[in-house]
């Protein structure tokens, strides 16, 4: 009995070890200074989805490319885009096997209009989807960080987006959609319906 309880320890240990080695490594070196960005996240979240908080309890995912050959540094110091604060900010930039975390994901970001209140985002570097399509190294490294993520926080599946999705603001499609400025459709087509389709095949 106590070489099978010893037994039983031993598998439990070894397959503790192996779950934690599936952990992805994370460079947080390029993440924004959040005593300056919480402040101003919450004002735009108030503004746009009427809730005056800085914290994100998400619900879904959105994966973006960075129409860039390089790291999309905007991400990171940018303090206003389109005439508002905060700069643009996701919460992950892939490349290859890179990942950057740009934010936290219980901090709310500025990475996609009209979900940015309940969305994690993530970006691949890519000029755009013809691009990222020969990057199946930086997509794979997506599908690990995205299959991460939803076991992390309980994300289904089904509300894994594209950001040509949430582009259309049609709650059907997209349930978690709003914007209390504009809700209008706008036109998005990342990461390209091909790239989404590989990601979401291998989840």
């Amino acid at each position: 009995m106590k070489r099978l309880t010893l037994l039983t320890a031993f598998i439990a240990t070894t397959l503790w070890i192996s779950g934690a080695a599936q952990e992805l490594d994370i460079d947080r070196t390029r993440t924004r200074k959040l005593d300056q960005w919480k402040p101003l996240i919450q004002k735009y979240s108030e503004r746009h989805y009427g809730e005056s908080t800085w914290e994100l309890n998400p619900t879904c995912i959105v994966l973006h490319y960075t129409v860039t050959k390089g790291f999309p540094w905007n991400l990171v110091n940018t303090d206003s885009f389109k005439g508002e604060t905060p700069g643009l900010a996701v919460h992950y930039v892939i490349d290859g096997k890179k990942i950057w975390e740009i934010l936290p994901t219980n901090v709310r970001s500025r990475g996609a209009y009209g979900i940015n209140h309940r969305a994690i985002n993530i970006e691949m570097v890519a000029d755009d989807a013809a691009d990222l399509a020969t990057k199946q190294e930086t997509m794979d490294t997506c599908r690990e960080l995205v299959r991460l993520l939803m076991k992390r926080h309980g994300v289904e599946k089904s509300h894994i987006y594209s950001h040509e999705d949430v582009g259309t603001m049609d709650r059907k499609k997209v349930p978690e959609v709003l914007d209390l400025v504009t809700g209008s459709p706008y036109h998005k087509i990342d990461p390209g319906q091909e790239n989404m389709e590989y990601i979401l095949n291998g989840l």
